[in-house]
């Protein structure tokens, strides 16, 4: 039989314990965390959802010419798809660069769209940072050229 004396003092010594002192949340930490997971999506161009102003004749021929490794990520408009091993990227002030994927990654999957995972430099690079399809499949950039008119 319980002694009712014993479970009282018991539970008072319980009541009784001081609490631990409450500790901050470590918010700098969570947003780390959620930096980390930021993806920007990039739009296929298309002329029923953009519009396009002409300044010149469309140029028959586009001349690939050496470009920086590292795209600014805010300066992506959209993107369409022109060959099997590259993606031709459409900028903001109407340049257009070619991201090369390789020959192992076909850039047909890419017609819907894709993502880019943000970097702390907010740009996309060559060599080191991958497009990922809608459907999951992740390409390493490999180079990118720039398009101009052939003269």
């Amino acid at each position: 039989m319980l002694n009712p004396l014993l479970a009282s003092s018991s539970l008072l010594l319980l009541l009784a314990s001081p609490a631990p002192a409450p500790q901050r949340p470590d918010w700098e930490g969570a947003v780390k965390l959620m930096q980390q997971r930021v993806t920007v999506h990039v739009p296929r161009v298309t002329v029923t959802s953009t519009t396009i102003i002409m300044r010149a004749p469309r140029p028959r021929a586009l001349v690939e010419k050496k470009a920086d490794d590292c795209v600014k990520m805010e300066n992506l408009a959209g993107f369409t798809v022109n060959r099997f091993d590259s993606v031709d990227l459409v900028l903001k002030d109407g340049t257009l660069l070619r991201a090369k994927l390789g020959a192992e990654c076909p850039a047909l999957g890419f017609y819907n769209g894709f993502y880019v995972r943000a970097t702390k430099d907010k740009k996309i690079c060559a060599k080191r940072d991958a497009i990922r399809s809608r459907s999951g499949r992740s390409c390493g950039v490999q180079a990118f050229t720039s398009l101009s008119a052939a003269r």
